[in-house]
């Protein structure tokens, strides 16, 4: 029995330790410490869930864990900053948003954005329209009622509809 559960850790292990490695990597975690992030993901994996699962399961649940094994890593050692040379700076605008920026400050930035992103796709048109204008770009509601053609009234319903959906999608998650 306990042959079985090593060769499963051990067949887990050899699987995904590749593309977790080149995961921790693309989240910011040093290359001295990646190693030790997954081995800390699949014991994690290994303690909680069950071994059998399927592929997809498996790598869904290990990417997971591994995202958030790399936030308790920052967390740990205080946040590592991301320094680019010069040369990166100017050639990549991606980087360059990133120049300077708390690396677990801009990854929970990217979640909360693709939580916002979803919830908002779930929203009426006219009311997502409304609702980015006036709440994301912060347009003040007068402007965007003239730019949608509609009342300042109809306008201001529309983003407070909008916000309540948003809070009872977004609520559980952030608490509000």
């Amino acid at each position: 029995m306990q042959q079985d559960i090593n060769s499963l850790l051990q067949a887990i292990y050899d699987d995904y330790q590749k593309p977790l490695r080149i995961l921790a990597l693309a989240i910011g975690v040093p290359a001295k410490d990646v190693d030790d992030v997954v081995q800390e993901t699949v014991i994690s994996y290994y303690e909680h869930y069950p071994l059998d699962w399927t592929p997809g399961h498996k790598k869904s649940m290990l990417s997971t864990i591994l995202r958030n094994k790399s936030i308790d890593y920052f967390r740990k050692n205080q946040r590592e900053w991301l320094i680019l040379d010069s040369e990166e700076f100017g050639e990549d605008p991606n980087m360059a948003l990133l120049y300077g920026r708390d690396l677990l400050e801009q990854i929970i930035k990217e979640e909360i954005n693709r939580d916002v992103n979803a919830a908002s796709e779930q929203l009426k048109e006219d009311m997502r329209i409304t609702a980015q204008l006036h709440l994301i770009e912060g347009i003040p509601e007068k402007e965007v009622a003239k730019m949608l053609g509609i009342t300042a009234v109809a306008c201001r319903a529309r983003i407070s509809r909008a916000r309540k959906i948003l809070k009872s999608i977004l609520g559980p998650k952030y608490g509000f």
